[in-house]
């Protein structure tokens, strides 16, 4: 009699993502290759900090929990699990995203990062993405209010995604017409896909909402800072808990990578 060890299945299933080369950020391990910790964690009360890791491929919430105690946890620092140190990062104490605050913000048992128009996180401008590279992000996302809410804008306003009401930006003066907007407090999955002969899709939810043109750049190599989220005239609150991005059209592979983050969240 041969009995198969369930974790090693377990683990096949859950690391989808281990060819992620180019952006991966998340409260999770994503990558199994990945050694490095999850996130550093500044406290409001003497601003020390501490990186902090992974239980069981959890970020390890008990150890900030004993390390903030009473007080708020600012993300200094979200760690790249690509293994090629794009990490996002806020170094100006002010305009740090908040993971904690006397607790967490949880859906569905999991803790989100809570940023605003005033706190984000930031990638250097060593991250370039090429006029004719297609691409492929997947993203976490819940708004506290109504009205136009951005995710992910370089210097020059190029949008890699924009809730724009009944319009989705995918770049500055583009976007994609959809028939039911966001909802405020309700968590989304957004996956967009661009390739630069069919052009860029969204999907929310695993459901495609829309396509537009041919291949619409994000992130063009100009040297300026990428922002996640940021907007200076956005208003809401944004949570999020996860974003990968590939330099690659991963059609062919987009609804495992979906199903993966959807069984992981809970979200629809």
């Amino acid at each position: 009699m041969f009995l198969i060890n369930p974790y090693i299945l377990q683990a096949s299933e859950d690391f989808v993502f281990n060819s992620v080369n180019d952006l991966a950020f998340s409260v999770r391990k994503v990558n199994e290759s990945y050694s490095g910790s999850c996130m550093r964690v500044r406290r409001s009360t003497d601003n020390a900090e501490q990186d902090i890791g992974f239980v069981n491929g959890d970020l390890d919430t008990s150890a900030i929990s004993t390390f903030c105690g009473a007080n708020i946890g600012y993300v200094v620092k979200w760690y790249d699990q690509s293994g090629n140190n794009n990490d996002k990062f806020n170094s100006t104490g002010g305009n740090q995203p908040i993971i904690y605050n006397n607790g967490f913000t949880l859906r569905n048992g999991k803790p989100y990062i809570s940023a605003s128009p005033t706190q984000y996180l930031y990638l250097a401008s060593s991250y370039s993405q090429l006029n004719n590279e297609d691409y492929t992000f997947f993203m976490t996302y819940e708004k506290s209010s109504t009205g136009t809410q951005a995710l992910l804008v370089d210097v020059n306003n190029r949008y890699s995604w924009l809730d724009y009401g009944n319009s989705q930006w995918i770049i500055n003066q583009d976007s994609i017409t959809i028939s039911s907007q966001y909802l405020v407090n309700t968590l989304y999955l957004n996956n967009t896909i661009s390739d630069a002969d069919t052009g860029t899709e969204i999907f929310r939810n695993g459901t495609s909402i829309g396509t537009r043109g041919a291949n619409r750049v994000i992130v063009n190599n100009d040297g300026g800072i990428r922002y996640l989220p940021y907007f200076a005239f956005r208003t809401a609150t944004i949570l999020f808990s996860e974003f990968i991005w590939y330099k690659e059209d991963k059609t062919a592979s987009a609804s495992t990578m979906r199903d993966n983050i959807n069984n992981y969240y809970n979200i629809y």
